[in-house]
């Protein structure tokens, strides 16, 4: 019985862990060390394969990452997404093997609000924190998400 209850414990630590490692960081230090060791990959859903940015704005060739809640409410059809949203944009500037920086937004409250402060934004161009832009309810990012669904513009759906 004792055993049980140990294995049952263990096993709530290890899913609310797991749960955990799936929302970006909110501390630009901690949020880097993140992105470059790749911790989204394993749960993240991914668009197909690198491709022409559509904006232009976060360089020539990126390639998105979707946080599993952001999966779930895309799904379910969800044009409100839930706190914990959150997506990865992986950079590449001008070519396609090589991850350059990145962009990242992370729903952390329940309402975006009229000016996205909902959501907190990041974006390196060089893969450092110098010169990153950082914060909730960034303007230069929230000028052209807002035309998105929820700040969301991507069309691509996992």
């Amino acid at each position: 019985m004792k055993a049980t209850i140990v294995s049952l414990a263990l096993a709530l630590v290890a899913q609310v862990a797991s749960a955990q490692s799936d929302v970006p960081p909110r501390r630009k230090g901690a949020l880097l060390a993140w992105l470059k060791a790749g911790t989204y990959h394993g749960s993240y859903a991914a668009e197909p394969a690198v491709h022409v940015s559509s904006s232009g704005v976060h360089g020539m060739n990126v390639r998105t990452y979707y946080a599993p809640i952001l999966a779930d409410d895309l799904r379910a059809g969800r044009t409100v997404f839930r706190k914990g949203a959150a997506m990865v944009k992986e950079l590449y500037l001008g070519g396609t093997e090589q991850t350059i920086g990145w962009a990242v937004m992370s729903k952390v409250r329940r309402r975006s609000g009229r000016a996205g402060r909902g959501w907190l934004f990041y974006e390196t161009l060089d893969g450092t924190n110098r010169g990153v832009s950082f914060g909730r309810g960034l303007p230069v990012c929230t000028g052209c998400h807002r035309s998105g669904v929820d700040y969301l513009r991507s069309d691509f759906r996992p």
